[in-house]
């Protein structure tokens, strides 16, 4: 009873965690040393699997048989040889030991190795050191409370840097089977959050949001909602470590990747949907954005994320004093909405079609194309609502209405339609035979609105396609050019007022042009799977580089004091980005 006794006590403080000094046994020994098996929990890769152990000396040894099957490894027995031979993977990335009872030597790999603690024999399973192992199968284990194995490569401990809405935030971290898990209690703390730990119960809280889940099981309740985790929670000297984006959902949180590769997290979800056409409004930018339910306009604090103003419209145009913005619905109706008060007014209840709405520099009147086939150009007073038509021309399906920085001319481009040919079939219907291209090309059409009979005057007859038409300060006009069914780079190019072309930029792949609110030129293009935004001076034909990106940015806009904000794909269309500190940061998802 004694020996009994004597054997119990030391298998109990080695399960306790208490340090013992291997010692070396031969077969004889270890045979009548193997007192008592016992069950134990084990964790790979943090989840539970009940593993038989025994005690030899002062040293734990773990059931070959079992290890293996927690590890999905494959266990044989050479009668010939009496080694136990353990493999695990296939072809070259197969790792085997070979281990044999009472025996110091082993073979790992084909290798020959030494054991510093030989497997003994316990009836007819055979137990060895788990770290011996485990090392040989690639991974790796700790010892802590329980025993924790990593099943590929090994336990790293180090401390990282986390991204929380710009402000870094450090977080110890551990590698368990090449992935990393974060500290549950720096998480929270980074996000103001309250964590409590009860032994294996662990609770987040932060205002009404709450999430529980246990250490070393896969699942997790937030706000009553039960969802599995990406990886089992483990605990390691009183940290609790888990998944990062399952801590970050279950904050209300989310976490999105920056240009740069790395992560940044955020305190709140992020808007969603397709955003597009920004537009900046003193220190915060102004965004249209569809999902599958509606479209609408928002104003957006491109630091807090937050949305600080909706409206239920499209196609807003913001005034140059950033204080009211413009817009007309499907009826027609032309409504003027207060960005200080978020209230708005019917400026004229005219049920025409109305679109491409430009401000007046004093914002006490506003252009746009009006008609069901675009065809006219009006003007309406903001303070009385009268509508008063601009002579143009009577070509249809204008576009790209642009008002000159001194409001004495306006530009608007117009696209002929193709000619289509068809023929009878015969039984009642057509066939198309040809589209006729020819003198389909946009051209564009300045009005001088200081004469005193103003008129449309055509300013282009080229056979080149025209996009982004712009004003410059002195009245100039950039616009991108491009021949069709041509492989030629687009170029950049200016007409000035004497009418005279030049070439700004023509060696570059230019996807997008704008003229900001301070006058200066700003061009976007590709180059080596990279965006890049450059400021053009067009007097020097100089280009100086703004922001450089692995971003796939679709368009941008410069506010005032040199801010930008872009477009670029995400999961719902595009989102939103603001440059800061070298990189775009995400603002909608």
């Amino acid at each position: 009873m004694r020996r009994e006794l004597t054997s119990l006590v030391i298998a109990s403080a080695v399960l306790a965690g208490s340090a013992f000094s291997p010692v070396a046994i031969n077969e004889a020994k270890a045979a009548s040393a193997v007192q008592q098996t016992m069950k134990e929990s084990v964790y790979v890769n943090g989840k539970q699997k009940v593993v038989h152990a025994t005690v030899v000396g002062k040293t734990k040894l773990h059931s070959v048989s079992d290890l293996a099957k927690a590890l999905s490894a494959k266990v044989m027995y050479d009668k010939k040889s009496q080694y136990y031979v353990v493999s695990k993977g296939s072809g070259k990335d197969m790792k085997t030991i070979k281990v044999k009872s009472g025996s110091s030597q082993a073979f790992v790999n084909g290798k020959k190795v030494k054991l510093e603690n030989p497997p003994a024999m316990a009836g007819k399973t055979l137990f060895m050191a788990a770290k011996n192992f485990v090392h040989a199968l690639g991974g790796d284990l700790l010892i802590d409370a329980n025993l924790l194995i990593s099943e590929k490569g090994m336990f790293k401990t180090s401390t990282f840097k986390m991204n929380v809405e710009g402000k870094l935030h450090s977080a110890k971290t551990l590698r368990v089977n090449g992935k990393y898990l974060y500290s549950v209690q720096d998480i929270a703390k980074a996000y103001s959050a309250k964590v409590t730990v009860k032994g294996t119960a662990v609770t987040l809280q932060k205002g009404s949001q709450t999430a529980t889940f246990k250490i070393y099981q896969n699942s997790i309740t937030a706000n009553g909602e039960t969802v599995n985790l990406s990886a089992y929670p483990v605990s390691v000297k009183g940290v609790i470590y888990a998944d990062l984006m399952d801590m970050v959902k279950a904050l209300g949180g989310q976490m999105e990747k920056m240009d740069t590769g790395r992560y940044m997290l955020f305190t709140s979800k992020l808007v969603s949907g397709d955003s597009y056409n920004p537009a900046w409004v003193g220190s915060h930018v102004m965004v249209t954005n569809e999902d599958e339910n509606a479209s609408r306009t928002y104003l957006m604090d491109v630091n807090t994320r937050q949305v600080m103003n909706t409206i239920n419209a499209t196609d807003v145009v913001v005034s140059p004093d950033g204080m009211s913005a413009i817009h007309s619905d499907e009826t027609g109706v032309i409504t003027l909405i207060d960005l200080t008060t978020g209230t708005s007014r019917y400026v004229s209840l005219d049920d025409d079609i109305k679109v491409d709405f430009v401000w007046a520099q004093d914002g006490k009147k506003a252009y746009f194309i009006k008609g069901e086939k675009n065809d006219k150009i009006f003007s309406v007073d903001i303070a009385t609502g009268a509508l008063k038509e601009v002579p143009s021309d009577s070509k249809i399906y204008k576009t790209d209405l642009r008002l000159s920085a001194d409001g004495t001319k306006l530009l608007y481009v117009v696209s002929k339609e193709a000619e289509t040919k068809t023929t009878d079939t015969g039984d009642g219907g057509t066939d198309v035979t040809d589209i006729l291209t020819e003198g389909t090309e946009p051209q564009f059409f300045t009005i001088d609105l200081t004469a005193k009979t103003p008129a449309a005057t055509a300013i282009t007859t080229t056979k080149d396609n025209k996009v982004y038409p712009a004003f410059l300060k002195d009245g100039s006009i950039v616009y991108l050019s491009a021949m069709p069914d041509s492989e030629d780079l687009p170029v950049l190019t200016m007409i000035r007022a004497d009418n005279t072309v030049s070439q700004l930029v023509k060696d570059k792949d230019i996807l997008f042009l704008t003229v900001t609110q301070e006058g200066k030129l700003m061009i976007l293009t590709s180059e080596n799977n990279m965006s890049v935004i450059y400021e053009v001076n067009p007097s020097e034909m100089k280009l100086t580089k703004i922001a450089s990106t692995p971003l796939e940015i679709t368009s941008f806009a410069v506010s005032k004091d040199g801010q930008v904000a872009a477009t670029a794909p995400g999961l719902s269309g595009e989102r939103l980005v603001v440059w800061k500190n070298g990189s775009f940061e995400i603002v909608t998802k």
